[in-house]
């Protein structure tokens, strides 16, 4: 007996060294160089997630790091003009190359095909590589890392989160509940401002699509009330309403040809009238630091899309007179901007940098502190004509994205949204999610107070309504094509 068991330990000595082939190839898409891409940041990240997602099958996993990763690729995208070139090396763990492909097409439509042809090369010169197997791990090096599971806290080992529609650290956790959330309303609107309340307990809602403004009055259900449709050389950049003591006035910026053609309008019982247009200046309603909302301005520059200081604005009969100056810090315009102060009073200003990224400046706009992650997020923009760039970005147009604009509480709170897409590659933008942010100073860097669940759309506008401390979040359900005008949802969540 003892015999047989010395023979079969001999036998299945051998394969007990044989790697593991049950799991798939750990494959891990590090950072991708970018060469003559206008937005470097975004086309290194798409580049990744593109790659990592296309390498992904029964016979490749891709993670989320080296560090578990068998196979390492790593890639560099060059652009001149139009035509591009991506080229890929594939190495082990150990750095002996295993895999070296490239692809190039003449437009940014092939980009996207482009990389699955690339992924698809890279697996085949891979799989010759390791021609019978997905895992390069021996058995007895899987058994060490097993061994090691215990030190590291899974998800699944986490205690659940408490459910709610707010995800907060554990010193703000105040139990915040959910709301409301309309029925389908028709168009797919772009933005979203709050008139007067109203003594019954209802809103006033105004939305915008590309041509048309829409007034609804929301109490159990969104009523529409009344619509204004613009020209069809005409697109609506932002919609703001400042309320007075007599009227709720519309402050619409419209871009009409290439120029910037700004219109007023006023609602008069449920009529929009119009009081103002062809005015020159982009127009917002906000907080600054906290104070009582008012009217700013901002002009168009001929070579510039936003064009010297913000001011403070008035309406008087049909024109605008323009007040004090807000100074503001570089690459920042009216809509990427807002202030707030701390608890000694010392007023900083936020902005989004062109990058997405949140800074924070002193008062002689010195950067203090810049977020590590991006935010804001938008699919509005406009365009103007661009000839002395059309040979680099083979565009004859400048496209200028509408980003996600900063509000801030009277508690000096910054709130901000922030859209994530399945692809944002150059001015091609596809947001699938979006969340607001809730951040506070505490004294060296903004810091996370709260934050919304993600919605299941996209989401291209905000309002923090902090008088009933309500947060009006609209989606997009349905895009628009070329034969509807697509379809959009309001939600209101209550912040406890």
């Amino acid at each position: 007996m003892r015999k047989l068991v010395v023979i079969f330990t001999a036998l299945l000595a051998p394969l007990l060294a044989i790697p593991a082939f049950a799991s798939p190839l750990k494959v891990f898409v590090a950072d991708m160089n970018a060469v003559g891409a206008a937005n470097r940041d975004e086309m290194k990240t798409t580049l990744q997630t593109l790659l990592a997602s296309r390498l992904n099958s029964d016979q490749i996993m891709s993670v989320a790091s080296a560090a578990e990763a068998d196979v390492i690729v790593s890639g560099t995208y060059v652009a001149i003009g139009k035509v591009f070139s991506v080229d890929a090396l594939a190495k082990t763990s150990a750095g002996k190359s295993v895999a070296r492909s490239f692809v190039q097409g003449e437009s940014q439509d092939e980009l996207i095909p482009s990389i699955g042809k690339l992924a698809e090369k890279l697996t085949a010169e891979i799989s010759r590589y390791y021609p019978s197997t997905s895992s390069v791990a021996p058995a007895a090096t899987s058994a060490a890392v097993l061994s090691q599971k215990k030190d590291i806290i899974r998800s699944e080992q986490v205690r659940p989160a408490t459910t709610s529609e707010f995800i907060k650290p554990k010193e703000y956790e105040q139990g915040s509940t959910g709301g409301w959330i309309s029925k389908r309303l028709p168009g797919a609107s772009n933005l979203m401002t709050l008139g007067a309340p109203l003594p019954d307990g209802s809103r006033q809602i105004f939305l915008a699509e590309d041509r048309r403004i829409s007034f609804y009055r929301q109490s159990q259900e969104m009523k529409l009330v009344t619509e204004a449709e613009l020209g069809l050389n005409e697109k609506i950049v932002s919609l703001d309403a400042l309320i007075t003591a007599t009227a709720t006035e519309l402050y619409v910026s419209v871009i009409r040809s290439d120029e910037l053609s700004s219109q007023v309008w006023q609602l008069q019982g449920d009529r929009l009238v119009k009081k103002a247009d062809r005015l020159p200046y982009f127009f917002r309603v906000f907080s600054l630091a906290g104070a009582p909302a008012k009217l700013y301005a901002q002009s168009m520059g001929r070579d510039s899309d936003f064009f010297g200081d913000v001011y403070e604005a008035s309406l008087s009969g049909g024109s605008v007179s323009l007040g004090k100056a807000i100074k503001m810090p570089r690459y920042a315009n009216i809509y990427t901007f807002n202030q707030f102060a701390d608890a000694s009073g010392t007023v900083f200003t936020v902005a989004l940098n062109p990058d997405n990224y949140l800074v924070v400046y002193d008062q002689t706009q010195t950067e203090l502190w810049r977020s590590n992650d991006k935010f804001g997020g938008s699919e509005l923009y406009f365009q103007k004509e661009d000839p002395d760039n059309v040979r680099v970005t083979g565009d004859k147009f400048r496209w200028i994205f509408m980003n996600q604009r900063i509000q801030v509480s009277s508690r000096n709170e910054v709130l901000i949204g922030k859209n994530d897409g399945f692809w944002v590659l150059g001015n091609a933008r596809s947001y699938k999610k979006g969340a607001v942010y809730c951040l506070f100073w505490n004294g060296s860097s903004l810091e996370e107070k709260w934050r919304t669940r993600d919605t299941q759309n996209y989401m291209p506008d905000y309002n923090y309504d902090e008088a009933r401390n309500e947060l009006l979040l609209l989606q997009t359900v349905q895009r628009p094509g070329i034969t509807g005008r697509g379809a959009s949802s309001l939600s209101i969540k209550k912040v406890e």
